[in-house]
């Protein structure tokens, strides 16, 4: 792992093949889940998921380290209007973003019993827990290629 400035690391998580592999650049403070690695090899073959976390400053940060590593792919973790950015970057600088898509499959208040519940399929699950003491047990389903975020309002 390196430590880039302060709080940000990064570090190769995945390399099947450092000559023939995809790149994807990972932007979580999770590790890719067993099951989100075989689908992205599956997707793209030998694949080398390169992981950025901490504190990210902005989407031109995170576009700057996929173009230093040589990111075909972008898995973003972040707020919608980083990844709205990314998707313009990515055009841009020739990196596509990828949405992990998630569905919660338990919500309960004691997080031993989300622990139970993730290992019955530990390779797809993870555990995510909130300020008010709840534990969410979230599955990996599929990534989704993310064309464009659009945030619509009216009037509260």
């Amino acid at each position: 792992m390196v430590r880039l400035m302060g709080s940000l690391n990064i570090e190769i998580v995945y390399d099947d093949d450092p000559w023939k592999a995809v790149t994807v650049l990972w932007v979580s403070r999770h590790r890719p889940l067993p099951a989100q690695v075989k689908e992205l090899r599956r997707k793209l073959g030998k694949v080398r998921v390169v992981m950025l976390s901490g504190i990210i400053p902005n989407a031109e940060f995170v576009a700057d380290i996929a173009t230093k590593f040589g990111a075909s792919y972008v898995v973003p973790v972040l707020p919608l209007p980083f990844i709205a950015r990314l998707v313009e970057l990515g055009e841009k600088q020739g990196f596509k973003v990828l949405f992990a898509r998630m569905r919660v499959i338990a919500e309960v208040k004691n997080f031993r019993e989300a622990l139970k519940v993730v290992a019955e399929a530990p390779d797809k699950r993870v555990v995510t827990t909130y300020a008010d003491g709840t534990a969410k047990v979230h599955e990996f389903v599929s990534f989704e290629l993310v064309k464009e975020v659009k945030v619509v309002t009216e009037p509260w």
